[in-house]
């Protein structure tokens, strides 16, 4: 017989009206048993990447019978079948309202804004959109509802297994945030959920290995044994935003194996995560951003592991995200535009399921480049047949260090500092919180770096320099520079990694 486990104790810090006992009691029910195991995940996590850092980098041994084996993940859904375009943004009223509008198979309301947000609003604005109930006035007095009839899923980004929300202390400590996302989706909107689109849709980012893949099963199978939902009922896209995640495919999907909706790339958050792993003062540094692209050798064997991966084992993978804005009358924004249409054909091309945009204006021209190469609602025939080297997947891109380049990385964090919404626009693009952590980390390593020069002209990027740079940038954006200033400086300059956007 199966005995109850003791529930913790909770302390609802902010009343909201979504907090009643039943979410509690639920809340209570799901983090009790994982509170444990999540402190000791985060523990192995530190001390793995400790061992990445030293060189001690490769596919697990333990875990080599999952990679040989021939298993698939439970098929998705038919609601969820087809991916193509999906488009990625926040959880404000007018997200939510132009995102469910904007003709895309999906669009997922990510919950990790730049600055933390306001949680409990979202998920209030959240249970509203699914029932198609949400209406936003703009500056103007006009409204726009959600479409009664629209076709586009929900679905919903929790944040990371790292993250805390201090409106809820459990056990003395600030409940884990992607845990209370979860119980308040369900309970929320669950039923509604599986009414229209067959699940509950969610996305995972921040998964550092099966283990941690493992971590959000439990809590997944908890949750629709405690709700009396059906096995599968909860999917989950997993973001391939670091290296344990790329090297762990397998074994994340194996895990996942009742839950899966397939993997996702997130170049900017993989290229953080190669900094953060592989800085130190004699190493030489990455080049600006803008020379990352998808054609890094790195990104490149990426994608293909990852659909070699995902194929065989009848997941779902979707694209690089494009979070460049639509073109304007601009000669540099039209060809930035041209060179995203074809960025987007590409991944198509290479047999993907699927991409992200993270604005409506590029839903319908993303569609057209998918539609030319993939006539079904995915790919899953298109598997690569040979395996990446371990090297290939963390070759360290080359390119300059430029002026410009600088200057947008210092823009763009002092934006993102200074904004709480989803994302931020600078140098034509826009910015969410995993560019603002790449923007930053690359200002640090050029820093820290006894290479971090300016290509063309040998200029050191020193300290004196980013102090300058930061306060000028600072000044012009209005409010309180000085703040702005110390807190991005403090980061930047600091020995450590730094903590912003992490």
């Amino acid at each position: 017989m199966r005995t109850s486990p003791t529930l913790p104790s909770l302390h609802v810090v902010q009343e909201h009206a979504l907090l009643t006992p039943e979410v509690l009691h639920l809340l209570a029910r799901l983090t009790g048993p994982l509170l444990a195991p999540r402190e000791r995940s985060l523990a192995a996590r530190a001390k793995a990447r400790s061992r990445m850092a030293e060189g001690v980098l490769g596919r697990l041994a333990d875990t080599a019978h999952v990679r040989e084996a021939e298993w698939t993940v439970d098929a998705a859904p038919p609601a969820l079948l087809e991916r193509r375009v999906e488009l990625v943004g926040g959880c404000s009223r007018a997200d939510l309202v132009q995102g469910m509008n904007a003709g895309a198979k999906s669009y997922v309301a990510d919950l990790n804004a730049l600055t933390g947000g306001d949680g409990l609003r979202a998920h209030a604005l959240l249970a509203r959109a699914a029932r198609r109930k949400l209406t936003h006035v703009d500056a103007e007095g006009e409204a726009t509802r959600i479409r009664p009839g629209t076709d586009t899923r929900l679905l919903v980004a929790l944040r990371p297994l790292s993250a805390t929300e201090n409106s809820v202390v459990v056990n003395g400590a600030p409940v884990p945030a992607g845990f209370l996302d979860l119980c308040l989706l369900l309970h929320t909107s669950a039923h509604e959920l599986r009414r229209r689109q067959q699940g509950v849709h969610v996305v995972l980012r921040g998964v550092h290995g099966h283990l941690e893949a493992r971590l959000w099963k439990t809590l997944f199978d908890e949750a629709e044994e405690a709700l009396g939902l059906e096995r599968g009922t909860i999917r989950a896209t997993v973001v391939v935003d670091n290296v344990a995640c790329a090297l762990e495919a397998d074994e994340v999907l194996f895990e996942l194996m009742h839950h899966s909706a397939g993997l996702a790339m997130d170049p900017a958050g993989y290229v953080a995560d190669h900094i953060a792993l592989f800085s130190s003062p004699d190493r030489r540094p990455l080049p600006d951003r803008e020379h990352i692209g998808e054609d890094a050798p790195l990104l490149r064997a990426l994608a293909q592991d990852l659909l070699r991966v995902a194929h065989r084992r009848g997941a779902h993978l979707l694209g690089a995200p494009a979070w460049e804005l639509p073109p304007t009358e601009s000669l540099r924004t039209r060809r930035r535009y041209t060179a995203l249409l074809e960025r987007i054909e590409a991944q198509a091309a290479l047999g993907l399921d699927g991409t992200w945009v993270a604005h409506p204006g590029l839903v319908s021209a993303a569609l057209v480049e998918f539609n030319k190469h993939m006539p079904k609602a995915h790919q899953f025939h298109v598997v690569p047949a040979h395996e990446a080297s371990v090297a290939s997947l963390v070759e360290r891109p080359e390119g300059p260090i430029t002026v410009d380049g600088l200057l947008g990385l210092v823009r763009t964090a002092l934006r993102a500092l200074t904004s709480e919404g989803h994302h931020v626009v600078e140098g034509g693009r826009l910015h969410d919180r995993t560019s603002a952590r790449l923007a930053v980390l690359l200002l640090w390593q050029w820093q820290h770096s006894e290479h971090g020069t300016i290509t063309a002209s040998g200029l050191e990027v020193h300290d004196d320099l980013l102090k300058y740079l930061v306060k000028k940038e600072a000044t012009k954006l209005g409010g309180d520079p000085a703040a702005v200033c110390d807190t991005l400086l403090a980061d930047l300059l600091s020995p450590e990694l730094p903590e912003l956007f992490a």
